[in-house]
């Protein structure tokens, strides 16, 4: 299993390193001017002259991919144009993004393959119809459409979520004011917060199954992980700040989600439809085993494979609608960075911003992938003398 992880780690940091290899080049070939253009009429010839000398603007492109390279090595990202290193730059954008991707991508995996399950188990109906065409329709959605039609009614007409105009601004001064931590630092211990009740759930789910053969509930999954981070809100004392927060964050985590779940549900429901025919579920419903543990125990967790490898191919588009949603909805992600950049032709932000999207695609994909080991016993052995998967 360690050789098969390490295999797809490595696979992965060279299509990541390729993929920004060949953005370098997209983005020095399709702006045919640097960025001290903008100062034509306020700088004269030679002051620009040296801020292209200054920031190596005046060598040859291979030479400029040379440095790209020894810096993210090195690992540097080097200095924005305007003055601020880029990993600084950064840092101010990348909490938003995780907190949207990693929540939302949960909540849409869960419900998603829980209601693909359903469908599936209970076969043409209203209620399958009803998903299944929800599900496409979401599916094949314009992110930006979807966002203006959350917005619309979600925020305008209904009121049920505040609407986004310039996120630090809206947030309550009196809860933030004398708060020891900015808006950033609440976002990543929320994210810790989140991971490492996830991972005590599974923690219990996985000795409930080996001492009294049960788990928890998919439909009790949400709810005590929302009790249990709000638990350990209350215990790291800035419960108040992470609500306010989700305050602004509740319509892009929900707009994400309605534009990705679509994929895994109807994934889930042709597998699962997939495997109700096959032996093993046809013997264990012989056996007089109950429903939920036939569909749950046997259906489910092997219809749960395919899902999980659309899943790791998905998650560059999931990302890329992602960047979408923020920079409609404004919500101040790595969107704002890459735009704005693109924008203002600061090429050193605009591969930092694209190499966080890849970073993320990479980690995202290798969790996916010891999921996927953990589900599919025939990865987790070796066969053959020379001990190769």
């Amino acid at each position: 299993m360690i050789r098969y992880l390490s295999k797809r780690a490595l696979s992965s940091l060279i299509a990541l390193f390729l993929f920004l290899t060949f953005m370098f080049f997209v983005a020095e070939i399709m702006i045919p001017h640097d960025f001290t253009v903008q100062f034509g009429m306020t700088y004269t010839r030679e002051q620009r002259e040296q801020m292209q000398q200054e920031f190596g603007l005046d060598l040859p492109l291979w030479q400029r991919y040379l440095n790209w390279v020894r810096r993210l090595i090195s690992g540097s990202l080097g200095t924005s144009f305007y003055g601020s290193p880029v990993v600084e730059v950064l840092k101010a954008f990348l909490p938003p993004t995780l907190l949207i991707f990693v929540t939302g991508t949960g909540i849409a995996f869960v419900f998603g393959q829980w209601l693909g399950k359903l469908t599936a188990w209970r076969g043409s109906g209203w209620l399958s119809n009803s998903a299944t065409f929800s599900a496409i329709a979401l599916y094949t959605t314009f992110p930006p459409w979807l966002a203006f039609l959350m917005t619309y009614f979600f925020a305008r007409r209904l009121g049920w979520f505040r609407r986004i105009d310039n996120p630090y601004r809206q947030l309550n001064r009196e809860i933030w004011k004398g708060f020891a931590l900015t808006p950033q630092a609440v976002m990543w211990r929320m994210l810790l917060a989140l991971v490492a009740v996830a991972l005590l759930l599974a923690v219990v789910n996985r000795v409930l199954r080996r001492t009294l053969q049960r788990r928890i509930p998919t439909l009790l999954y949400l709810p005590l992980l929302v009790a249990g981070l709000i638990a350990s809100w209350f215990a790291l004392g800035f419960v108040r700040q992470a609500l306010d927060i989700l305050s602004l964050a509740g319509l892009p985590i929900l707009t994400y989600v309605l534009l990705s779940f679509g994929e895994t549900m109807l994934i889930m429901q042709t597998s699962m439809a997939d495997t109700l025919g096959e032996s093993y579920v046809i013997t264990a419903r012989a056996k007089g085993l109950p429903n939920c543990v036939v569909r749950d125990k046997h259906a489910a967790r092997n219809a749960l494979l395919p899902v999980l490898s659309r899943l790791v191919v998905s998650l560059p588009y999931l990302l890329t609608g992602l960047v979408i949603v923020e920079d409609v909805l404004r919500w101040p992600g790595i969107s704002g960075a890459l735009f704005y950049s693109l924008y203002q032709q600061d090429i050193p932000v605009v591969m930092g911003a694209l190499l966080m999207v890849g970073v993320l695609s990479a980690v995202a994909r290798l969790i996916l992938d010891v999921l996927y080991v953990y589900l599919d016993p025939r990865l987790r052995c070796e066969t053959g003398p020379s001990g190769r998967l």
